[in-house]
């Protein structure tokens, strides 16, 4: 099954910052952003919309965090990312293709493992590549190694999976920023 991966540049210092904030104005302006109510959906849940202002709500409040929400926390983190960050696009992959770089495959599931945002009991342990949604980042510095790895190996342009993941990497250089990755089917 084919997912899409959606890129931010941000650093995961300031995506964290924002979990306990109460920063209202923000909170106030996703809220209020079409993306919220068309985006989410089309998942077919009539209380998705729903799930995932409580799980915004949960995360500027700094918890109380529910198992239940899970995947609307990792969708609420996303439209975070939205209202922060630059949009780097996105690229459709397969988990499992035998081409798929590395580095991409991390910018999708590197946080799977890790529930610091919020932390929920079981977050980890709820998702795998035949969940619907996950999310991972490079840092800075890491983007900086992977770069000096691929330049003058990757043509330029986003002709493949290679050229998308080079020219993040350029652009998070470029920023001085993390690159953070949220995909769905």
């Amino acid at each position: 099954m084919s997912q899409i991966l959606h890129v931010y540049f941000l650093d995961l210092a300031e995506l964290e910052a924002v979990v306990g904030s109460k920063d209202e104005k923000l909170l106030d302006r996703i809220l209020k952003r079409s993306r919220l109510s068309v985006t989410f959906r089309s998942t077919g849940q009539d209380d998705h919309v729903e799930r995932n202002k409580t799980a915004l709500r949960a995360i500027f409040a700094g918890g109380r965090f529910e198992e239940g929400l899970a995947s609307n926390y990792i969708e609420a983190l996303e439209l975070i990312c939205d209202a922060l960050a630059a949009n780097g696009g996105d690229v459709q992959f397969r988990f499992g293709d035998r081409y798929l770089p590395e580095a991409l495959e991390d910018l999708a599931t590197s946080m799977m493992g890790e529930d610091p945002f919020p932390s929920v009991p079981g977050l980890a342990a709820s998702f795998n590549v035949a969940e619907r949604n996950g999310w991972g980042y490079m840092s800075k510095e890491s983007c900086a190694e992977e770069l000096e790895e691929w330049e003058g190996h990757v043509p330029d342009g986003p002709d493949d999976l290679d050229g998308y993941l080079i020219d993040w990497l350029r652009e998070s250089k470029t920023a001085g920023k993390d690159i953070i990755g949220f995909w769905g089917g």
